[in-house]
């Protein structure tokens, strides 16, 4: 048995009534946990004291929910809670246990959640319940689900090994992955996960969430909340219902302008604005379309070097003005952020003196978790907060930019201590959400809804503001695998607008050339540096993801790669052209689905398709199945019905797996064939 746990022995309703249950744990000790039906089909167990009145850190997580408290009715052997779309049990539990500091496992069901309870419960290695701080490690409540025999669980943010978490010990806690691939570590975690069983569970909190899925005991899962405030939601129903009943409880994305969904062109990095438009003009003579093209070094700074946000314009590179040729050409421009500042600096002084720095106990400013000399803006502070805002707003205004990355906010330290009192704990996951609400509120202060956001860290909520890139990956193949992984994992956990990096970002060749041009910004220099074949099926598949956007340390123009790949990148770009309306429609609805559906959201109980974690539709009527290995050969799953090539491969009828070879030009993507290929692509 897992030691340290005070398990639930004993509960019954509070008499001051109004949706309270007092639960009793092992040691004697009493909680009132409040009850609510926030939304239809979802329980809300919130603590109400002796701790306090629930979770901090997490300002902007939920929406504003309704109060709603849950009817408590004592029936034999424990208390029913009920509400709309809800009909719970928990079970009295054991009296003669109170007080030994053990007790019987106390059983909790809400239709396909059960935690576990006697005679089974006594094998588990974890119990439910409060486990006080102690020996250094702090406290936290503990979950327990018993999984079905078959089921599977999703969720839980980005993950770079697979959809289904079943079998795996998840720490969701944000970390700076630094070009790292294949790893159970994310950029961005959410405290949610979910079965194809028909339940959700969902934790409102700003720290990390330790989550054993199967992992200790085979058919248990434990969810692990840090902290001594609690405040958990319980969700019910299929697939597309649950994410849909969690877009209630955090929100739904945010509608993006049209233009968000061409062709973005990147790399890291452009030195200089002449280097822009030469590239633009390059593609443009090469028939290839470009909508957005992002600069990282536009500071007077290196990003590479100080990753923070401390100069001001490099103006002998990007002189005023700068981005007003590329508008002239109809391309919209993207710049680099991030929320810290380098120590040591004249800014870094000015906002320390402010208190508008992230501070330690002592008063020092605090320093990002894996870097001493980045130090994060305290977005809790509402000063620093506006002055931040400006300073971003301004930025549109005089750069003439209409996109941002929103890079970095993974790495706040344990021993970091904010204005509102938070700590570095409290804010690991959420200081990210924060960072994007400060993003947000700047650019619609400086051009209105007419602005895309792309960051890399997150959690609950973070959907809202869309969109988010799956991180540093490498060029290679099995990189592009683990960005397929992270991406459709984050759909599975409530984000619609996801990217990536068409084409990986790094190989260490050209990751030390970027490096080396940091030193004199010379434009002109970078080279292409990913296998041909490798860069331009990752090309297609970007041209079927939500945002089609290249970047990295090489090149990632079309235009600097060999036949066939180079007219198989331009091809796809002249295809996401004329997919815009399908993909503009889409992320105009409000189904609540993503964008990029894996298989099991969209064939919820086809366990076939539960099967296929690879592979995705995008939107309702078109099947993707990216190419993964050298040689253009994938098999996959063909759901039912006709579905008609988009990308020179044929007709196939499923149910069923089926396997084509692609050439060059030819790509694995289907449209339902009552749809109609000219309904998803438009005129050529």
């Amino acid at each position: 048995m897992e030691p340290g746990t005070d398990p639930y022995v004993a509960a019954e309703p509070a008499p001051e009534g109004d949706g309270v249950l007092r639960v009793t744990l092992g040691s004697g000790r009493t909680l009132d946990f409040v009850c609510g039906v926030p939304v239809e089909g979802v329980l809300r167990l919130r603590l109400a004291g002796p701790f306090g009145d629930g979770p901090r850190a997490v300002d902007s997580v939920l929406l504003d929910l309704p109060d709603r408290p849950a009817t408590l009715t004592r029936v034999p052997g424990g208390t029913t809670i009920t509400g709309p779309g809800v009909e719970a049990f928990w079970e009295s539990g054991d009296p003669t246990a109170v007080g030994n500091g053990e007790g019987a496992p106390q059983a909790l069901r809400f239709g396909t959640f059960a935690r576990f309870s006697e005679p089974e419960g006594a094998t588990l290695p974890f119990q439910a319940g409060y486990r006080p701080a102690s020996g250094g490690r702090p406290a936290a409540w503990v979950e327990t689900i018993h999984l079905a025999p078959d089921a599977a669980v999703y969720g839980g943010g980005e993950s770079y090994q697979g959809i289904d978490l079943r079998g795996r010990h998840r720490r969701l806690r944000n970390i700076e992955e630094n070009r790292a691939a294949g790893r159970d570590s994310a950029y961005l975690n959410v405290p949610l996960l979910w079965s194809d069983a028909g339940w959700g569970i969902f934790a409102h909190t700003g720290e990390p969430v330790d989550a054993d899925i199967g992992a200790t005991h085979s058919e248990a899962a434990r969810f692990q909340i840090g902290g001594d405030d609690l405040d958990l939601f319980l969700l019910t129903g299929d697939a597309p219902t649950i994410l849909d009943r969690y877009h209630a409880l955090t929100g739904q994305p945010r509608a993006l302008p049209k233009w968000a969904f061409g062709v973005w062109m990147s790399r890291s990095s452009y030195f200089t604005a002449d280097e822009m438009v030469r590239t633009v003009d390059e593609l443009a003579a090469a028939d290839c379309p470009v909508d957005v093209i992002h600069v990282d070094e536009w500071l007077d700074e290196k990003v590479l070097e100080d990753a923070s946000w401390t100069a001001g314009p490099d103006r002998r590179r990007f002189p005023a003005g700068w981005s007003r040729p590329l508008a002239d050409r109809g391309v919209r421009t993207s710049l680099w952020i991030n929320p810290y500042v380098k120590r040591g600096t004249p800014l870094a002084d000015w906002l320390g003196d402010r208190g508008y720095l992230v501070r330690r106990a002592d008063g020092s400013p605090a320093a990002t978790a894996d870097n001493p000399d980045t130090l994060p803006v305290d977005f809790t502070n509402p000063e620093a907060r506006a002055w931040w805002r400006e300073r971003l707003a301004d930025t549109f205004r005089e750069e003439g930019n209409s996109a941002l990355l929103s890079d970095f906010g993974e790495e706040i330290a344990d021993d970091a201590i904010f204005a509102d009192g938070t700590t570095g704990p409290e804010r690991r996951n959420s200081y990210g959400l924060l960072y994007q609400d400060v993003v947000r509120e700047a650019g619609t202060e400086a051009l209105g809804d007419d602005f895309v956001p792309i960051s890399r860290s997150g959690t609950a909520g973070s959907q809202r503001d869309p969109a988010h890139w799956a991180g540093d990956m490498p060029s290679t193949w099995s990189g592009l695998v683990c960005t397929l992984r992270a991406v459709l994992s984050m759909s599975l956990s409530g984000f619609s607008m996801v990217t990536h990096d068409a084409g990986g970002y790094w190989t260490p060749a050209s990751y030390r050339r970027a490096g080396e041009l940091r030193e004199t910004m010379e434009p002109d220099a970078v080279f292409a540096d990913v296998e041909p074949e490798l860069y331009g099926r990752w090309a297609q598949w970007a041209a079927f993801s939500p945002i089609m956007r290249f970047h990295g340390t090489g090149r990632r123009e079309p235009t600097a790669y060999p036949e066939p790949y180079r007219s198989a990148a331009i091809a796809a770009c002249r295809l996401r052209h004329r997919l815009g309306r399908y993909v503009g429609d889409l992320a105009e609805t409000t189904d609540g689905l993503p964008l990029m559906r894996p298989m099991p959201l969209a064939f919820p109980g086809d366990r076939q398709a539960r099967d296929a974690e690879l592979q995705y539709l995008f939107g309702p009527d078109v099947l993707v199945a990216p190419l993964l290995e050298p040689g253009g050969r994938r098999a996959f799953y063909v759901p039912p019905g006709e579905w008609v090539g988009l990308v020179g491969c044929p007709r196939l009828t499923g149910p069923g797996w089926q396997e084509v070879t692609c050439a060059p030009d030819e790509f694995p993507a289907f449209v339902r064939a009552e749809y109609g290929v000219q309904a998803v692509l438009g005129p050529a």
